[in-house]
């Protein structure tokens, strides 16, 4: 087991410098990286992207769409999307973690195979997983990425493509090995709005325009604009804010980072503006969020509640939709 100044120092530096991973085969955006010491549990809650989980220390047990699964040293599983899950540990666990999504527009064919296959399969969960490459890469990671001086950022960069590929492979191989998933289990994670969304993911640090989103789309301004308020229910500007505060609640709950850096990474213009923000959107300033993240009740649960709330705020919109939502094509730089 490393030291918590390594788990500390490379959950630092993977938020800050790893949030997209590319390599030959695929494109993948890490919502975060998280190393959480003496993790007693959360509430139940579904995340919208698969959720990579590694317990290095204690023991627990991990509740999946009515399956109980234990958790000791050495497990390896995977939440995946719209799964609703929850973990729970007397004494604590030592867990490491990550989020991650593929950007299926520079994703090849056989790795989007690979990956719909996953999402078809029941049950991602391998115990006694600490000789796999998985558990290796992890571990070399962590000890690079907590490094005081980082003299070759690419080194770290294959470490962390490679430990996203290897844990896809030992899912694979381990798991849905001589089953035959048909195509109409198979998720289609694609279309006009995921690819919408997954650019403004990969463009939070920046100000995002309308017409880039649209351009990337090869869609006019007009006809991305309408599509999010008809299939959504909210307006441009509204769609990059959710991913800017969902983008934050997370670096506040699974990291150290300072708010000021945060701020930064997630495209807000002052640590003002985005405290102000932050705080309308989620009922609560950005440092209070953050404490309730060091408390058993996980972190995840406050997310899932504020997305819930999205969804049912712009349902109305997506009913009646206003001209305000149709028309929302100049350059925002907090959302």
């Amino acid at each position: 087991m490393l030291s918590h100044t390594v788990y500390s120092r490379s959950n630092l530096y993977l938020n800050q410098h790893l949030v997209q991973l590319q390599g030959a085969s695929a494109s993948i955006f890490i919502h975060y990286w998280g190393a959480k010491p003496q993790h007693k549990g959360n509430s139940p809650h579904a995340h919208t992207f698969f959720e990579i989980c590694y317990v290095v220390q204690g023991e627990g047990v991990y509740f999946s769409n009515g399956v109980t699964y234990p958790l000791r040293a050495g497990t390896l599983y995977c939440s995946k999307p719209e799964s609703r899950h929850y973990i729970q540990s007397d004494e604590g666990m030592l867990l490491l973690f990550f989020a991650l999504e593929p950007v299926a527009s520079e994703c090849g064919e056989a790795f989007m195979r690979d990956f719909h296959q996953l999402c078809a399969y029941p049950h991602l969960f391998i115990p006694n997983a600490e000789q796999t490459a998985p558990a290796l890469i992890w571990h070399a990671l962590l000890i690079q990425a907590a490094e005081p001086e980082i003299r070759y950022k690419e080194s770290i960069e294959q470490l962390a493509y490679s430990l996203v590929m290897s844990c896809i492979n030992l899912f694979l191989h381990h798991c849905i090995s001589g089953d035959t998933v048909s195509s109409t289990a198979i998720s289609e994670l694609q279309g006009t709005l995921k690819r919408a969304k997954e650019y403004i993911q990969t463009h939070l640090t920046n100000k995002i325009a309308l017409s880039d989103v649209a351009q990337s789309l090869h869609l006019s301004e007009r006809q991305l604009s309408r599509l999010m308020a008809e299939e959504l229910g909210q307006s441009f500007p509204s769609v990059v804010k959710t991913e800017r505060v969902k983008r934050a609640a997370y670096l506040l709950g699974y990291t150290d980072i300072p708010l000021k850096q945060i701020a930064e990474d997630t495209g807000f213009e002052s640590i003002h503006y985005f405290t102000q923000v932050f705080t309308k959107e989620m009922g609560t300033p950005p440092s209070s969020f953050r404490k309730k993240g060091l408390n058993p009740e996980s972190v995840d649960a406050l997310i899932h509640k504020y997305l819930e709330q999205v969804a049912t705020r712009y349902q109305k919109n997506k009913l009646e939709p206003s001209s305000e939502i149709c028309d929302s094509s100049a350059h925002i730089s907090f959302d």
